[in-house]
């Protein structure tokens, strides 16, 4: 029996290891990924989790992964290890891309634009510039009908879509990326506002002469139909740096576009951060990076890394936060707010090494105190590709009523296998003992 023991004791060692780590079902590193919050649901839609050059134009390994966290389990607001779920993929892989969610029943997801491939291929893809996804329904994803598209929109991204109580969706500027892979047109940056009405699906677009070229942005609706953009980049002959004492508004009822002053503390221009509308109105600012031409997105952090915008008396403030559980500086990362909570998600770390996160931060808006997440993921360097471990049990396009079952079998089975690679090795030592004592 003793030499049975030894060939079988690396079997089930190695067998725990692997079974160990593939239960850990939890998304890689990435950044420029989309999210929206349906319900108690946080979706979070592709990214890029790995880069070969600082221009962040090709050699991308982008995603068409659907993950979401179920924000009404608390352990994301404790030291619990958050719980996550893998959801139907998305017919392309996309990053820079935008999204919004109906108002109706808080439940159809839209994807805008981005920079898309087909799926584990290198090869550019634009199917379709606008995508559905409708997770109370099975998961399923779908192209819609639109009345007038403006074919212009095919190859945007670096934009923000908001939507009103209307259903009516908002996305202005944008720029440009290849048609194909060897589209040598050069890219284009643009100034109009694109509206795309839910109700009767129907797409229009306005153009604003007295508006720059806008990307790279942030853009957060107010209650009064306000819709206010937030640093960026303004592009005339050249990429400049918006200045964060100059906000820019659109008038949703008016259609009228206008620039107003905001005054307080000094605040560092930047891109890539995300905005979020807190209470009183207040829009809350995380992360951003300063812009430079020889290093794109990988520019230094912008200072303060969290800023209040007052929208009562257009005044910028710092809150007084306490350093613990402080996130890393992060640009290209994306940001909800659900009850009270801010929760920021992956994202680029803001320097000049190119490394990106897995990690999640939840912000007390009440308090403005950083929650402690137990975070096992660490950065990774963009330069290394990172593959992400998924539940085999999952599958790669669950849209069927039987997910939660296919999930559930898939725990269970890592619960049992586990146990049982345990209960031998258990077996194996205790025989090992037995033969020590005799």
């Amino acid at each position: 029996m003793r030499p049975v023991r030894f060939v079988l004791f690396p079997f089930l060692l190695l067998s725990y290891l692997h079974f160990l780590v593939t239960c850990l079902n939890v998304p890689g590193t990435r950044m420029g990924q989309t999210s929206a919050l349906v319900g108690t649901k946080l979706y979070f839609f592709g990214g890029s989790s790995a880069t070969t050059n600082a221009t962040l134009n090709v050699g991308l390994n982008y995603s068409n992964e659907v993950w979401y966290l179920d924000l009404s389990n608390s352990s994301l607001f404790n030291t619990a290890i958050p719980t996550w779920y893998k959801d139907a993929e998305m017919p392309i892989a996309n990053f820079f891309d935008t999204s919004c969610v109906s108002p109706t029943n808080n439940s159809a997801i839209f994807i805008f634009g981005g920079r898309q491939l087909l799926p584990n291929s290198s090869i550019i893809s634009y199917n379709s510039p606008v995508y559905r996804f409708d997770p109370n329904n099975n998961s399923i994803w779908s192209i819609p009908n639109i009345t007038g598209f403006n074919s212009t929109f095919i190859t945007r991204n670096l934009m923000k879509a908001v939507i009103d109580n209307t259903r009516r969706v908002f996305i202005f500027g944008g720029t440009s990326f290849k048609v194909n892979n060897s589209d040598t047109s050069p890219v284009m940056h643009y100034n109009d506002m694109n509206i795309l009405d839910l109700t009767n699906m129907t797409w229009s677009t306005l153009v604003i002469p007295q508006a720059p070229p806008y990307y790279s942005y942030a853009a957060t609706i107010l209650p009064t139909g306000l819709i206010v953009y937030i640093g960026g980049l303004d592009y005339f002959s050249d990429a400049s740096q918006v200045n964060m004492s100059e906000i820019r508004i659109f008038n949703t009822t008016s259609f009228i576009w206008s620039s107003k002053p905001v005054n307080g503390s000094s605040i560092e221009s930047r891109i890539g951060h995300s905005a979020v509308l807190g209470q009183n109105n207040d829009i809350i600012i995380y992360g951003g990076s300063k812009y430079n031409a020889d290093v794109g997105p990988y520019g230094p952090q912008a200072f303060p890394n969290l800023v209040v915008l007052n929208t009562n008396s257009w005044t910028w403030s710092i809150p007084d936060i306490p350093p613990t559980n402080t996130p890393q500086p992060l640009s290209f990362h994306s940001a909800a707010l659900y009850k009270n909570y801010m929760i920021v998600a992956f994202g680029l770390v803001a320097s000049s090494s190119g490394y990106y996160n897995k990690n999640l931060y939840v912000l007390d808006t009440q308090k403005y105190v950083w929650i402690a997440i137990n975070n096992t993921a660490t950065t990774t360097k963009g330069s290394t590709s990172q593959k992400t471990q998924t539940n085999k049990a999952q599958g790669t396009s669950n849209s069927s009523p039987n997910n939660g079952l296919f999930i559930g079998v898939g725990v269970v089975s890592c619960i049992v296998f586990i146990g049982m690679a345990s209960f031998g090795i258990f077996l194996f030592f205790k025989g090992r003992n037995r033969n020590y004592k005799k």
